[in-house]
């Protein structure tokens, strides 16, 4: 019986650690970095035209923020990134209205959601 349990044991390890293992298609070029890419912000509103402020990481890694900006608002860059880089991402508006932030990269939505608070902020971490 303990013959058996050795073979056994030994094929059940082999088998958890291939499966484990990362297939060719997980591995490729778009998840490899440093890369560039265009990074585009959107903030709209069903219930305001305007609002007091939305602020956003710009191209050098620092904050932009647009005072008084019109709705719809979108702003594109291009900019350099890392894995586990951060962009972020946010508003003040007053009263509190209904306010969706939306970050696309390289023409995708990566994150979107819809607020109703006087100001929010969300981000996004490069994976």
């Amino acid at each position: 019986m303990k013959q058996l349990k050795i073979p056994l044991l030994i094929a059940f390890i082999t088998f958890a650690v291939a499966s484990c293992k990362k297939s060719d298609s997980d591995t490729g070029s778009t998840n490899t970095y440093p890369k560039q890419v265009s990074i585009t912000y959107r903030v709209s509103s069903t219930t305001t035209n305007t609002l007091v402020s939305i602020t956003y990481d710009n191209e050098t890694g620092g904050q932009t923020t647009a005072n008084n900006p019109a709705l719809p608002f979108t702003k594109t860059i291009t900019k350099t990134v890392n894995k586990n880089n951060i962009i972020t991402l946010g508003y003040f508006v007053n009263p509190a209205q209904t306010v969706k932030l939306e970050i696309l990269v390289d023409n995708q939505v990566v994150k979107s959601q819809s607020y109703n608070n006087s100001n929010s902020a969300m981000s996004y971490t490069f994976q």
